[in-house]
């Protein structure tokens, strides 16, 4: 069975998500303890039905509450059953929250800052591995408009290597994976110990040195008489327009020609060569 903290940051990678009263009191008193303790959880609206504790299936009944001062069910077997009003609570997780806890335990700079349309926090930066990286709480990363989220969020589409951290979930849409973007997923890096909650950093960072270095790795420069080959075969692999490559890149048009052309003011190595060579051909894009 999985970890109650394992149980709520699956929860939090759903629409909507609450967790019940019903279903925290089945955790170890521990972990439970711990979880409140922490100050991640925020109150959710209180439920609008509850289950009959003598039934043995616990099939939900709808409440009543205009019966006497307490809530009370109407369960097909035994009745009128009344039940307490804690038994209604509900909380989520609170991203806000979770993303200022991260900061501390990472040892992040920078303060953070929520990128519309709210669903990523910038929590700031540290080294890792030799290098400066940035660091993003992403809400439903998942969900079936995360693409739109991306494009929507240009500090983070713009950063090279980010350390995206979600709950449980990894991203579907390959865009999120591209410009050496790597994911610190909760679910397998975090955990309760000794009542708090720890992230494994340390031995996640040899992890997001390897994306790094990979997303860094020099390129062997595409000769000029293949470049425009390379360039149609890229946008039909991909179904798109000569625009959405220099757009992907982030160089202009003129930049793009040059580059084709092999016209010495886009030299090999330099920023707006490297950008399209990334793009071309290990489908790293600048800009989303």
């Amino acid at each position: 069975m999985d970890s109650p903290l394992t149980q709520l940051l699956n929860r939090a990678d759903l629409t909507g998500h609450v967790i019940g009263y019903d279903e925290t009191r089945r955790w170890p008193a521990q972990d439970r303890d711990a979880i409140l303790r922490l100050g991640i959880l925020r109150k959710a609206a209180d439920a609008e039905y509850a289950t009959c504790e003598i039934c043995a299936d616990g099939e939900p009944c709808d409440l009543i509450l205009d019966i006497g001062p307490d809530p009370r069910i109407h369960c097909p077997q035994h009745g009128l059953v009344r039940i307490a009003w804690e038994r209604l609570q509900q909380w989520e997780l609170d991203f806000q929250k979770l993303g200022l806890f991260l900061i501390g335990q990472l040892g992040l700079t920078g303060g953070m800052n929520t990128i519309p349309p709210g669903r990523i926090w910038q929590l700031g930066r540290r080294q890792v591995s030799g290098r400066t990286a940035e660091f993003f709480l992403v809400q439903g990363i998942a969900w079936p408009d995360s693409l739109d989220v991306l494009r929507a969020a240009p500090k983070l589409a713009g950063s090279p290597a980010p350390i995206i951290v979600c709950p449980d979930q990894l991203p579907l849409e390959a865009m999120w994976r591209e410009s050496g973007r790597a994911f610190l997923r909760l679910t397998e890096w975090a955990r309760i110990h000794d009542g708090h909650l720890v992230v494994d950093f340390e031995a996640y960072a040899d992890l997001y040195r390897q994306t790094a270095e990979a997303f860094e790795k020099p390129l062997t420069p595409t000769p000029p008489e293949r470049r425009e080959r390379l360039i149609e075969e890229f946008c039909k692999t991909h179904g798109c327009k000569v625009k959405q490559v220099y757009t992907w890149a982030a160089v202009d048009r003129g930049d793009l020609n040059r580059w084709k052309n092999g016209d010495p003011t886009i030299p090999d190595g330099g920023e707006p060569a490297m950008r399209i060579e990334r793009l071309l051909q290990l489908d790293q894009r600048s800009r989303a």
